[in-house]
């Protein structure tokens, strides 16, 4: 009897143990605001250069925050339909953070610099943190950034 009552806290303890690991793994994930801060000729801008870059703040209220968006490396963007899929750290579900914009890329080359598609958005983000964000073009895989967002 002594073996068995034994067994079974050792068994709970694993099971606690290996729970918490794994929420561990989902949450722990160890992220960092990789967007960069680089300016050109429409003006300074945050995100991955020669990617995206977006205009606005990080800082958003709860009205929220206009952000244009630039998005370069490949010609057939344009009259594209876009999307952004956010992630907060450790969530699992995505949400749309674009509250109102214009739905297709259009293309920008009116300076020396070639933008291959360009867009005004609102986005609105639930809370402050670290937000990954996922950008899709026609439905497809673009590119991501991690922001630290900031609720006024």
């Amino acid at each position: 009897m002594r073996k068995k009552l034994l067994m079974l806290i050792v068994f709970s303890i694993i099971f606690v143990l290996a729970a918490c690991k794994s929420e561990e793994t989902i949450k722990g994930e160890k992220w960092e605001d990789n967007s960069q801060t680089f300016t050109n000729e429409y003006g300074e801008m945050f995100g991955n250069e020669g990617s995206i870059g977006i205009i606005g703040s990080k800082t958003v209220t709860e009205n929220g925050q206009k952000w244009m968006w630039h998005f370069w490396g490949t010609e057939e963007i344009s009259d594209k339909k876009w999307e952004v899929r956010a992630f907060k750290q450790g969530a699992k579900e995505a949400i749309n953070p674009i509250k109102s914009g214009v739905e297709k890329l259009a293309p920008r080359n009116d300076g020396d610099e070639v933008i291959n598609g360009h867009t005004i958005s609102t986005v609105l983000f639930p809370s402050s943190g670290l937000w990954k964000l996922q950008v899709y073009i026609d439905g497809e895989y673009f590119d991501e950034i991690i922001v630290d967002i900031t609720q006024e």
